[in-house]
């Protein structure tokens, strides 16, 4: 596999609001909405079902259609709604309760692991808060405890719906006509005793007007306590690979795993040859560096970061409805969310260029003279002597100035008004405006200016100054832990902030009704509607992000734009044949959406889906959809940023002092590189400079849907029915950086392309002396991302004359499963390398991320008796390997090459005491499963803890009184 291929995913990666990540775990008591049907004397309501406007009198659906009732929120103890969504097999975890580093406190969904940006979010059939300038939402505003049910649609529904649809959509039916109170409250620990978890909310409504109308509020809080990664033994230390077992590891976190951590350490870790290849004792001496092995001298940061991150949430909700006249109800809907997410990592790792003074009372003897024998002419008078400083690269670990915080907070809230009813016989209309705002705060602490601590460093001779007195400036003494005094931290230590403001406004309207029977097989059903929406946003950063002195934080720009978008959209539910032979029902559905954007233009979405039934006891079905989705702020307008990634010069010497192939000479020097420099000049740095940012001229994501699927309800088997469907996904033109960064960027302007004029190319930028100077990717529509399996849902339910209580029992079981055929990627830019693909799927590590297992699934079963219930969930979770071995690598480079399978059970039951009081309880991960550990190739916590469970067994308890 080539080198741009594997940075490109990477890129992608890293670039997009949430990772593409890749996790499973089932049983979500989830049923196949296409499955259901009714005995012919049930009395049905008209009702519409995810992925369709259209009012049906069955849930009879051409795309696959899921739904997880309110029950399982309860059967799981989730305060949060993403530790359900999570155990879908459709989706992949995004970003968590353990998404400490990378994370920003939010939790999202990644339907088919496309991608959160590509996964539409609605509440009640419309558009809801969101969480960041990439339009993704943040699971954490919707409250659990008033989801009616969840409805979620994979495969592209722009159509219906418009932008973002691209993998799927998850749909929140809230509850909306309450009546009475209902007070509940939970507590959720582990078996250690810590990582508490404990919420409590209180629900109230009632019917007015003689019933005409309702109006129901809702009140939240959730906490959540923290966890380190220090209160696990198998988190303790930050594991590597290595070739034989580190005597830390005692508690078996298997073979070729040792203790590593970081190159930046509290002694001062000064890099080089010789004298720039040690560290310091407390008095100014010199140490030897140990860069491995048990007695290795890096610094172990995985203690101070979080397992579980704290999080404290309030949140209110409320709905009203009311029915003016025959014709016309009013409905609205409002919430506010207050919701601080905290992260926690170890203190500032000081990693940049110094001048140091030899002759600092901070050094012991051995240092002064190996300081004294590297000099340089740095005050520029063109002699090296004693006014001189030696110029040296270190790496310091600031545990004097406390370990790094962040605290994200989101204030948002949103307000919707509309009318709905009848317009004539057999015809419905509804007319909403809805307008969202969030404020997102990004503050953070114990962070270390960079020109404060270069400053600081260059001390006089005798230490109690600093050469440059400026600004207060107090002498820091970092050679040797524990060394620098709270006057010196208090110099270099910065706070800093950035805040985002983030507006959604919009409108829509639609009819919907019959055009009466066309063909004799019943009444074809017609939606038409309009929408507009306007997204804008506003990112400001302060003084110290936005010119890049924070260290470890590179210089960013702010980041401010909006877009509009004016839609038509219509559907067509046809019916053809009904109650003939070979047909007890065939239906064609067919949907279109012209969109007007200001920025991407007019882009056009539709679908086409055909059900069949030859019998009662089976029905297929087929679907195609075209689906589109419009660049978002932060991808049009994010502002341009620096960073230095780790990159190869192919015009540049090599460190070994081979000259490149003198076949790229003339393209070299198109490039930039000037005359008489080529096959001379060596890399200056290691890491080169790129440039990020938006770019208004980005285009459309397209994606083609195709699914096929089988619906068996046989009538020989009561309570029995199942669902199998085939889904392939392929998105082209998907927005990443330019040639998925800088590094790919070089490596195919020179090596693949060849031509000054592409686009790769031109983005670089050299200095005089012929080293690259910058690299410029900003984002661009070049990458093509393709998936493709089969899902299988069985549901069973049947009665049994046993129990602990008279009458009887209901069993019920509840199959889902998924099969990834594949889940790869291609980078592509005008074909020219359309034949490099990485494949993802039955994967896990740097490139392609979580794990995505070729199988996955959830059984639960569940047995309700007279007032009491119980459920056993077993979730499932393939092997997968190491993504760089199904792309070609030796399995024996990698110490781990494969995750094994894990299954983990929960147990969890209800008793309803009386009609007035519930209680509830269970036990999460009921053996106490741990995961396979991982080095080089995790993502956090020496593992994927989103994927799999770190923090152990968890027990929860909870009640709810009605009134």
């Amino acid at each position: 596999m080539s080198t741009h291929s594997t940075r490109l995913r990477r890129a992608a990666l890293l670039g997009s609001t949430a990772t593409l990540v890749a996790s499973f775990a089932l049983g979500l008591g989830v049923t196949p909405v296409s499955a259901q049907d009714a005995d012919e004397s049930t009395e049905f309501e008209e009702v519409v079902v995810t992925g369709s406007r259209i009012m049906r009198r069955d849930l009879t659906a051409p795309s696959p259609v899921s739904t997880v009732g309110a029950e399982e929120f309860q059967l799981t103890g989730a305060q949060n709604v993403e530790q359900v969504l999570a155990t879908l097999p459709q989706t992949i975890p995004g970003f968590g309760g353990s998404s400490n580093n990378p994370g920003n406190g939010t939790a999202t969904v990644n339907l088919r692991g496309l991608g959160t940006q590509r996964t539409l979010v609605l509440v009640n059939g419309r558009r809801y808060l969101q969480s960041n300038q990439s339009g993704v939402v943040d699971l954490n505003t919707i409250p659990s405890t008033l989801i009616e049910r969840v409805e979620v649609v994979t495969g592209g529904a722009s159509a219906v719906y418009g932008s973002d649809a691209l993998s799927g959509v998850v749909n929140f039916i809230m509850k909306d006509d309450f009546e009475g109170m209902e007070v509940g409250a939970q507590y959720d620990t582990t078996s250690h005793g810590d990582a508490e978890k404990y919420n409590i909310d209180m629900t109230m409504g009632g019917n007015f007007a003689d019933g005409k109308g309702n109006a129901t509020l809702y009140l939240g809080y959730v906490k959540r306590k923290p966890l380190f990664q220090g209160d696990r033994k198998f988190t303790t230390f930050a594991l590597e690979d290595c070739d034989n077992d580190d005597p830390r590891n005692e508690f078996g976190v298997g073979e070729g795993l040792c203790a590593g951590g970081s190159s930046g350490v509290p002694e001062a870790h000064v890099f080089g040859s010789g004298v720039l290849s040690t560290i310091f004792a407390p008095d100014g001496s010199l140490i030897p560096w140990v860069n491995s092995g048990p007695n290795n001298t890096r610094f172990n940061y995985a203690p101070d970061n979080y397992l579980q991150l704290p999080q404290e949430r309030w949140m209110a909700s409320s709905t009203a409805h009311y029915q003016i006249n025959d014709n016309v109800r009013a409905y609205t809907e409002a919430m506010f969310v207050h919701n601080r997410v905290p992260q926690e990592l170890a203190p500032t790792p000081a990693f940049t260029t110094v001048e140091v003074n030899p002759d600092s009372p901070f050094f012991a003897p051995d240092a002064q003279a190996a300081f004294d024998a590297i000099r340089s002419d740095t005050n520029g008078d063109g002699v090296v002597d004693g006014d001189d400083n030696a110029v040296v690269f270190v790496g310091r670990r600031m545990v004097e100035n406390g370990p790094r915080q962040s605290l994200d907070t989101r204030n948002g809230f949103r307000v919707l008004v509309g009318f709905d009813g009848e317009v004539a016989e057999g015809w419905n209309y509804d007319v909403s405006y809805s307008y969202a705002r969030v404020d997102y705060t990004n503050l953070l602490n114990n962070d270390v200016a960079a020109s404060r601590f270069i400053q600081a460093i260059a001390v006089t001779d005798d230490g109690t100054a600093c050469q440059d007195p400026s600004g207060g400036c107090v002498p820091l003494n970092i050679w040797g832990a524990g060394n620098i005094s709270q006057e010196a931290i208090d110099f270099v230590n910065v706070g800093a902030a950035n805040v985002t403001s983030i507006t959604t406004q919009n409108v829509q309207g639609f009819v919907s009704g019959s055009l009466g029977d066309w063909t004799g097989a019943g009444d074809v059903g017609l939606a038409l509607g309009v929408e507009y929406r306007t997204d804008s946003s506003d990112n400001r950063n302060d003084e110290f992000l936005a010119s890049g002195d924070v260290l470890g934080f590179n210089s960013g720009q702010n980041t401010a734009g909006s877009y509009d978008v004016y839609d038509i959209f219509g559907e067509l539910a046809l019916p053809l044949l009904s109650d003939v032979a070979g047909a007890e029902s065939l239906e064609a559905s067919l949907a279109a959406r012209y969109s007007d954007y200001s920025t991407a233009g007019s882009v056009w979405s539709y679908a086409a889906g055909l059900t069949w039934a030859p019998i009662a006891d089976i029905s297929f079905r087929a679907n195609y959809q075209r689906a589109v989705r419009a660049p978002n702020v932060n991808e049009l307008f994010g502002g341009l940023s620096n960073g230095f990634p780790g990159a190869t010069d192919p015009c540049a010497v090599t460190s070994e002092g081979v000259a490149p192939d003198a076949s790229l000479k003339s393209l070299c020097e198109a490039t930039g590189v000037g005359a008489g420099l080529f096959g001379v000049f060596g890399q200056a740095n290691a890491q080169i400079e790129g440039l990020f940012g938006g770019n208004p001229d980005l285009q459309e994501e397209t994606s083609d849907t195709w699914t096929f699927g089988a619906v068996f309800t046989p009538e020989a088997l009561p309570g029995f029915t199942a669902t199998i469907d085939y889904y392939k996904i392929d998105i082209t033109d998907a927005i990443f950086v330019l040639g998925g960064g800088v590094n790919n960027v070089l490596d195919v302007c020179y090596n693949v392309v060849q031509d000054v004029n592409s686009p790769f190319c031109q983005a670089i930028t050299r200095r005089a002396d012929g080293n690259v100077d910058n690299v410029k990717v900003l984002n661009a529509n070049i990458g093509a991302l393709k998936t493709e399996g089969i899902d299988l849902q069985m549901n069973y339910s049947t009665d049994v004359e046993w129990g602990f209580f008279d009458g009887g029992s209901t069993l019920d079981f509840n199959f889902i499963g998924t099969h990834v055929m594949e889940n790869s990627f291609i980078a592509t830019n005008e074909g020219e390398l359309a034949e490099d693909v990485v494949e993802c799927g039955n994967t896990f590590g740097e490139t392609c991320g979580e794990p995505d297992p070729e199988f996955r699934f959830n059984l639960r079963s569940t047995m309700t008796n007279g007032p009491m219930s119980l459920s056993l969930n077993w979730r499932w979770i393939g092997s997968s390997k190491v993504d760089a071995i199904i792309n070609g690598d030796d399995p024996a480079g990698y110490s781990i090459p494969k995750l094994k399978s894990k299954s983990y059970f929960d147990l969890s039951g209800t008793y309803d005491v009386n009609e007035t009081l519930q209680l509830y309880g269970g036990v999460r991960n009921l053996l106490n499963t741990k995961p396979q550990f991982l080095g080089t190739d995790q993502s956090q916590a020496n593992t994927y803890p989103e994927t799999y469970d770190a923090i152990g067994m968890r027990i929860f308890l909870g009640g709810k009184v009605r009134f």
